[in-house]
């Protein structure tokens, strides 16, 4: 089974703007069971851990 990650924003749930604060990785391989994998400061950090997650072996 191939993993998938997907990258979402962390909003500020403070901020009327919703001001982004940073970046998590989830793992979306078993929809029915999401899980956030990492989360980073950047969304770049973000993209490239969600890569390398999805090359990982089981």
């Amino acid at each position: 089974m191939q993993k998938q990650a997907r990258v979402e924003p962390i909003f500020d749930a403070k901020d009327m703007n919703e001001k982004i604060i940073g970046w998590n990785v989830i793992d979306e391989s078993q929809p029915e069971n999401e899980t956030v994998v990492s989360e980073h400061d950047t969304q770049e950090a973000a993209v490239k851990a969600a890569e390398e997650f999805e090359q990982r072996e089981f």
